[in-house]
């Protein structure tokens, strides 16, 4: 017997708590908790099964079923030998990774397909592996999958920004290619995520005013799914903030940090008056600014 179970790293309730914990940011954080929900759960929709031998990486056995649930087991027979065995969940609704190779453990990939820009991955995808020695006994088997994508969302404050009309952002740096039975992602290529903007109750905003302040605090939260990132290089996210007059203001966040599987980011910005955003005090996520406005004057910012 062979027992599988989803297993979640990230608690995205207390991550978002410690996060976003003033209680300005409560709408936005339970707008993020919203979207990030279907994401981040430890229930499996379908899972794809495969058993390799190891002697001659072939594969001989194989199973694809919706379970919609935490953990399953399956009572398979097979003969006597040594097995490499893996599993993916989560890929029956995915927009954007392939499941390919699954002829052959070494070549069992996920990868991305050709675009130049991504949407939002819409599910949180799992993988295992297990070498499996198989003999003449009954045998059980535990498997945990584990989540290979993540996500990276950012939460600006932009009150004092009377004349934004709208932000937008991508993410740019993450894995295109995952393989299964060695656990390797690849950077062969450079994917661009868009950012989507999360939905904020307004209402909610208006209601919680900062200490001593004369005006609410307002929100932009932008937020995508994707690949993890390289240990070995940043990553970046590009804002570009529209405003009044067809101006245009473009920040540039370099995140040094790796963007791990199975992790979310939360990044907190404040905007100035003319577009531009920054980092809170201490942070490691650099902000370069460039302004794209039309003539008529000279302006200066400060990061």
């Amino acid at each position: 017997m062979i027992d599988y179970q989803v297993q979640l790293h990230t608690d995205l309730s207390l991550q978002l708590q410690a996060d976003l914990s003033l209680e300005t940011e409560t709408a936005v954080r339970d707008a993020l908790k919203q979207w990030l929900e279907p994401v981040f759960t430890d229930k499996a929709k379908d899972v794809d099964l495969r058993f390799y031998s190891t002697e001659t990486d072939v594969q001989k056995y194989a199973i694809h079923d919706i379970i919609n649930d935490n953990r399953t087991s399956y009572t398979i027979h097979l003969p006597k030998q040594n097995y490499v065995h893996l599993g993916v969940a989560n890929m029956e609704a995915n927009n954007h990774l392939r499941h390919i190779g699954n002829d052959h453990s070494e070549t069992n990939t996920l990868r991305l397909n050709e675009a130049s820009t991504y949407a939002p991955l819409s599910t949180g995808v799992f993988t295992a592996r297990l070498p499996m020695d198989v003999n003449d006994t009954t045998q059980s088997f535990h498997v945990h999958l584990y989540m290979v994508t993540s996500a990276v969302a950012v939460v600006i404050d932009t009150t004092a920004c009377d004349s934004l009309l709208s932000v937008s952002g991508t993410m740019h740096g993450s894995a295109d290619e995952f393989a299964v039975r060695d656990s390797i992602f690849s950077f062969t290529k450079e994917p661009v995520f868009s950012m989507v903007q999360v939905p904020v109750d307004v209402t909610a905003l208006k209601a919680r005013r900062a200490p001593h302040a004369s005006v609410p605090n307002f929100y932009d939260c932008l937020a995508t799914v994707c690949m993890p990132t390289s240990p070995d290089e940043p990553w970046t996210v590009r804002l570009v903030a529209t405003l009044t007059g067809d101006k245009h203001t473009i920040t540039t966040l370099t995140i040094p940090q790796q963007l791990p599987a199975g992790a979310l980011r939360v990044i907190k910005l404040t905007m100035d008056a003319q577009g531009g955003m920054k980092t809170e005090n201490g942070s490691e996520v650099g902000a370069s600014v460039e302004l794209d406005w039309k003539s008529g004057g000279e302006h200066e910012i400060d990061i």
